[in-house]
Parts: structure tokens; sequence; C-alpha cells
């Protein structure tokens, strides 16, 4: 017996139970809620672009800034796979990021470095590597206006 995939089991119930009946409205229509996409994940109506009424993504909230953006006047990188078409962060944001990131590698690197040569003890490790976390989380200043709400930014 073949194995049926997660995403299939409620719609597959569904057909086992009306075997033998032909396709009426009601079961089309349950058919159609069970393979319904979902809006608002986690029920909530959150969302990270915004569009006009001719469905043209106008502004994204940037995941690292955490403010939303016109997309007319800052730069957002495209991404295929994303609902807006547009990456999650600017470009701005990418390349702070990315930044950061490699920043912190090196300082880890490093720190291991300082260790294995006794100019940090082993205890101080712990210390040294919460302070290159703060480094590589804190969100860089950028020059360019951003609204903490997209109620703001529509107003």
């Amino acid at each position: 017996m073949a194995t049926i995939k997660k995403a299939f089991q409620p719609i597959m119930s569904l057909l086992a139970a009306n075997i033998g009946d032909t396709l009426t409205q009601e079961l089309y229509d349950q058919a159609v809620e069970l393979t319904c996409a979902k809006t608002g994940a986690g029920g909530s109506h959150a969302t990270s672009s915004h569009r006009d009424d001719e469905g043209n993504v106008v502004a994204i909230r940037c995941s690292y800034f955490g403010q939303w953006f016109k997309v007319d006047e800052v730069e957002f990188g495209k991404k295929a796979s994303a609902a807006s078409g547009y990456n999650p962060m600017c470009k701005a944001a990418v390349s702070a990021w990315t930044k950061q990131q490699a920043t912190f590698k090196k300082a880890k690197e490093s720190l291991l470095e300082e260790v294995a040569s006794g100019e940090i003890s082993p205890e101080d490790i712990s210390a040294h590597i919460e302070e290159l976390e703060e480094a590589r989380t804190a969100v860089a200043p950028h020059d360019f206006t951003g609204y903490d709400s997209l109620e703001d930014l529509l107003a």
C-alpha cells in the first residue's frame, strides 16, 4: 500500500469516504477548502510587504533594520522564491549583516589563537564571545527614511 504524503491525507480521507459517489458541488467545495493556501501564517495577518491597488510591491519591512521602507527609495534585491519577489533585507542591510558575520567569524578564530598562545585565559572566553556576539547582532545605522509601522509609511 502506498504511503500518502501528510499534506494530502485530509483530502484523500475525504475522497475515500465518498468512493462511489459522483462529484457533487459540496464535495468539490470541501476539497477546495482542504487545498487552499492559508494566509497569514500562525493566524496573524502580519506581512513583510505591502502592495498597491494594482498589485505592485510599494513597501517592504526590512528584517535587519526592523523598519518599513518604500521600494522606490531604498534598494531591495530580487528574490524569486519570496512572496513579494524581493529579498527580506534591503541591500544596505545585506551588506551590513554580511560584514558583521565575517568580522565575527574572524574574531572568533583570532580568539582561539589568543587562547592557544596564552594571551587570553580559557576562563575569559565566555566574556569575549559575549562581546563579539553583541557586535554581531547590533543593527548598523542607515541614512535613509524608515518607518516603524506600515501605517506610518502610508500616512
